[in-house]
């Protein structure tokens, strides 16, 4: 876990730049789907015909959702790896935050392996979106859970 080279640095913003391609197509066409089902003619002929567009509809319509939100991630961590963002690509800012307390608190557990703030390249390799390490990522979705 250290901080990123900026080969790797390029590698990443490469890989962002084409799944946020991607994704803004998709997102595009899923989009035009969920307006033309919205479009077709209101007399359908049975209820439940009625009832299946109407959840294909909405179902549509979370998978965009989810994709706009992915599309957002992905714009912050390329801000972040220009360096316009509010912390730096690959830095994990909740364990930044408990780093920098521990330098205002020393302990003498601290002292021994020193902690980073850097997300592992392993996870960043799978997701270079990601904003948190793991541990934070699981402390961040629990709380999203309990909301």
């Amino acid at each position: 876990m250290s901080k990123p080279t900026k080969a790797e640095l390029a590698k990443y913003k490469s890989i962002l730049q084409s799944q946020l391609a991607s994704l803004r197509g998709d997102v595009g066409s899923m989009r035009d789907e969920a307006l033309r089902a919205s479009d077709q003619d209101a007399s359908v002929d049975h209820l439940a015909d009625q009832g299946t567009d109407n959840y294909d509809q909405g179902f549509m319509l979370g998978l965009i959702e989810n994709e706009e939100e992915t599309i957002k991630l992905i714009e912050e961590a390329l801000e972040r790896i220009e360096g316009r963002g509010d912390w730096d690509f690959g830095t994990c800012p909740l364990c930044a935050e408990e780093l920098e307390g521990q330098k205002k608190a020393p302990t003498k557990k601290a002292k021994g392996k020193a902690a980073e703030a850097w997300i592992p390249k392993a996870r960043l390799e799978y997701l270079p979106w990601a904003r948190y390490c793991v541990r934070h990522q699981e402390v961040e979705e629990r709380n999203r859970e309990s909301a």
